[in-house]
């Protein structure tokens, strides 16, 4: 486990990539060019095990406008400074998607939903980006300035936050959809950044286990532990080396179900607004780090296998299957665009894909369970001693009940849904 000086070290350079020129220019973007610069601080407010592709910190602002001085204040995003090459690849990668998804894809999408009378999609405003390679940094607004706040990852999400969800996914791949109509070409050929993802970087050289099949292995020692599930354990030894291709083949676009996804879609990069009593009213959506052209059933299945409990998932299916569908009808009837496929039809799209969401939540549950002690430290993700401490301590995580019933229960559905013989 890396310790506090280490991991003090990882992000004072992590913050050092935000420069002056860097502050300058997302306050102009964000308030207007007559914004000058008077100071800048960073200030740290997230805790271990809230980011993993990046490091989030934020900046507070003290600018001058129209003769008196305001404050301001943004989140920032930088490069991790890991000096790891494979992780290195992967953060360029996440930086590009996301800088790409809010200069390229957000204005169209946008448009298309304004030109509906939709709302635009709910997410931050980005004001500033920067993609030297090893000198990554997006600047965004500040979303705690309006109230929103991320919902306790070790819970599962109830139906009403994850209604939220459904909702506005719906809305953003309904209005990829309006986009492909209008645009000649398809979002993925004219945005190349669009074809990369995961499986890019974890593809087998020299027959090493790829990323896939070492989360699978860990998965089947750590049931093997918990006992009872034998044919769990079996299958999960047989799959391994079969999972970096299963990846590839579950994220392909096959038409009708070809949207742009956000890819990465569990709890900590969503945010929720309350109201006094307690219910959350509106959502916003985060990190397009991992967005990609797919189908719009390994965003669903990304999300209730890694921010819902099992009995939440099972009881509501439905009922979330029906509520993303009429949503995203809405937005395509609006424009008085073909709906691409049934509610019929989609049901059984989220069960073809039920494979991806198992092998995001075998890699994801753990981390989404752990506490923030306990947090996986990708700076040290190398070696087989490093897998052997992680298997150990996401295992301790399983003797919580609440925590061990949560990643059960996907292998059970994979049972009842003949996945898993």
């Amino acid at each position: 486990m890396v310790n506090g000086k280490e991991e003090d070290f990882i992000t004072q350079a992590s913050q050092r990539l935000i420069k002056e020129t860097h502050v300058k220019s997302a306050l102009e973007a964000d308030k207007g060019s007559n914004a000058q610069l008077i100071s800048w601080k960073v200030e740290d407010f997230t805790i271990k095990g809230d980011n993993y592709a990046c490091v989030v910190t934020s900046i507070k602002v003290t600018y001058r406008q129209g003769g008196s001085e305001h404050k301001a204040t943004y989140v920032a995003k930088c490069n991790p400074c890991r000096q790891h090459a494979t992780l290195d690849e992967f953060v360029h990668m996440a930086f590009e998607k996301e800088a790409g998804f809010y200069q390229d894809l957000l204005p169209l999408l946008n448009t298309e939903l304004i030109r509906i009378k939709h709302e635009p999609l709910r997410v931050a405003q980005c004001h500033f980006v920067h993609l030297v390679k090893g000198e990554e940094v997006i600047i965004l607004g500040d979303l705690r300035l309006e109230a929103f706040k991320m919902f306790s990852r070790q819970k599962g999400m109830d139906k009403a936050h994850s209604i939220l969800v459904l909702k506005e996914l719906a809305t953003l791949h309904a209005a990829s959809l309006l986009v492909k109509a209008k645009t000649p070409e398809d979002l993925d050929v004219r945005y190349k950044y669009l074809q990369k993802d995961l499986s890019s970087l974890t593809d087998n050289e020299n027959d090493k286990p790829t990323m896939f099949q070492k989360f699978a292995l860990m998965s089947a020692r750590m049931i093997e532990k918990i006992g009872g599930y034998n044919n769990v354990v079996e299958w999960l030894k047989d799959f391994g080396p079969k999972a970096n291709d299963v990846f590839k083949e579950q994220v392909k676009k096959t038409p009708p179900f070809d949207v742009l996804c956000h890819g990465d879609c569990w709890n900590n990069n969503i945010l929720f607004r309350y109201d006094k009593a307690g219910v959350p009213v509106d959502v916003r959506l985060l990190d397009f780090q991992l967005c990609r052209k797919s189908s719009p059933a390994t965003d669903l299945n990304y999300f209730t296998y890694t921010s819902l409990e099992g009995p939440n998932r099972k009881d509501n299916l439905q009922t979330f299957l029906k509520t993303y569908h009429d949503s995203f009808t809405k937005v395509l009837q609006n424009a008085g665009a073909p709906v691409p496929f049934t509610l019929e039809e989609l049901r059984q799209e989220y069960h073809n894909k039920n494979l991806f969401g198992l092998l995001i939540g075998i890699m994801i549950l753990p981390l989404v369970v752990s506490e923030s002690s306990e947090a996986l430290d990708l700076s040290k993700a190398k070696g087989q001693k490093f897998l052997e401490e992680h298997l150990e301590r996401m295992t301790n995580q399983l003797h919580n009940p609440v925590s061990r019933s949560r990643f059960l229960s996907m292998f059970e559905d994979m049972i009842e849904y003949g996945i898993i013989s």
